[in-house]
């Protein structure tokens, strides 16, 4: 007998590894993107129509709305932002470098522009820091990281200056580590114009999110680890908007993105919770909570033209089209073959226990429903429970995991 349980679980062991193999070596390469963060519908040139996928582990891809591959960029590794420039080039946030750079949209290998935190011949830290009086500003010599990124840019989007009255564009960028928002002159200089936050002053920027500059002028920025958003007015550096969540609705949990949707709403990506909200900055109110089982820590959202919210369902994997009215998934772009393998583990669990507490019923000798109470029995009943609520809550669980693994 011992032997049989032996070979059945060698046995298990390599089914289980085959199938790993199997979900984790073979599937993805037929995916053309994995763990979406940022996505943007692109409105004109030659990819019109089509959607502007940043992901993790890279590559930059531009699909269609059928997961076609259109174009692929430079596999960099931990890439977090792109964003399409009005001569249709990219402009990409490489977070692992600590670089942004354009890229030929017609020749990916061909970088036309870039800005590296870390090079002094972009941006000298020293004198911007002692310019400000920041005398504890974590320079790159003293605090250079043994492996990662040092600034970690996490966003770039581009800013029309004509649309301010400029005679130059410039860079939003968001350096978390160092819990500061710059904007960086892009059509020449390279210096910083503007900028909100310091360095170890918590109270200002804690590890921020997606800056947006809006059409009145002022910056929101998402303030994840304050578990807030805010409003800032450029000219003033003052807070004239924030949002803390209340009760009924919790608190934010790594709040990642909030747009700007016209007529006073905003529209929040709440990560941490897996969920979308969208406030009402006249009368001061949530009007809509948009929960689905397909969220799974999506990343940014957008509203399109169309009536639909556009999600980079990160830990999902996926691409997800929700229709802002009824609030449901309508369309989905991707396979969230991350966590199908869990998960249907999880289901076969269900299934097994659910067969073991049928014979432990059968043999139990108790009577009626005294049966339950059954060591047996009821340590069976306590497995299926707990599984059927580890499959419940399975994207609060894994949300909630990555945030304190990777984000925290």
């Amino acid at each position: 007998m011992e032997k049989k349980k032996i070979i059945m679980i060698f046995c298990s062991i390599v089914i289980l590894t085959c199938s790993l193999v199997s979900f984790y070596g073979i599937i993805p390469k037929f995916i053309p993107f994995n763990n979406p963060l940022s996505v943007d519908y692109i409105q004109q040139g030659k990819y019109s129509g089509c959607y502007l996928v940043t992901s993790v582990s890279g590559p930059v891809v531009i699909i269609d709305k059928y997961g076609n591959l259109k174009w692929k960029g430079s596999p960099g590794f931990f890439i977090h932002d792109s964003d399409m420039l009005p001569n249709g080039n990219l402009i990409i946030a490489a977070t692992w470098n600590d670089l942004v750079y354009e890229v030929d949209i017609d020749d990916p290998k061909n970088i036309l522009w870039s800005w590296n935190a870390t090079n002094v011949s972009d941006i000298n830290w020293t004198k911007f820091a002692n310019d400000r009086g920041w005398s504890d500003f974590p320079s790159y010599e003293s605090n250079k990281p043994i492996l990662g990124p040092w600034a970690y840019v996490n966003d770039v989007d581009f800013i029309n200056g004509s649309k301010f009255g400029r005679n130059y564009d410039s860079l939003l960028l968001s350096l978390r580590n160092l819990d500061l928002v710059i904007e960086v002159n892009y059509s020449d200089s390279k210096e910083i114009v503007w900028w909100y936050g310091q360095p170890n002053n918590l109270t200002l920027l804690n590890h921020q999110h997606e800056p947006d500059r809006i059409d009145n002028g002022n910056t929101i920025i998402c303030d994840s680890e304050n578990d807030r958003v805010i409003e800032i007015n450029s000219t003033t550096k003052e807070i004239v908007w924030e949002l803390k969540l209340k009760f009924p609705y919790g608190k934010f949990r790594w709040v990642r993105d909030c747009d700007d949707i016209g007529n006073g709403l905003r529209l929040i990506t709440d990560s941490g919770n897996n969920r979308l909200l969208v406030y009402d900055t006249k009368s001061r109110k949530i009007i809509k909570e948009i929960r689905n089982p397909w969220l799974s820590t999506p990343y940014e959202s957008d509203l399109l033209d169309n009536g639909q919210i556009l999600v980079g369902n990160m830990l999902g994997g996926n691409i997800l089209f929700i229709d802002y009215d009824s609030e449901a998934v309508i369309h989905v772009i991707g396979f969230p073959y991350n966590w199908a393998f869990p998960f249907l583990l999880i289901c076969f669990g269900i299934i097994y226990q659910t067969v073991q507490f049928t014979k432990a019923v059968k043999k139990s000798k108790k009577k009626s429903y005294r049966k339950i109470f059954d060591f047996q029995v009821y340590r069976i009943l306590i497995y299926i429970l707990t599984s059927v609520l580890a499959l419940y809550f399975f994207n609060t669980i894994v949300s909630y995991l990555w945030i304190f693994l990777f984000e925290g």
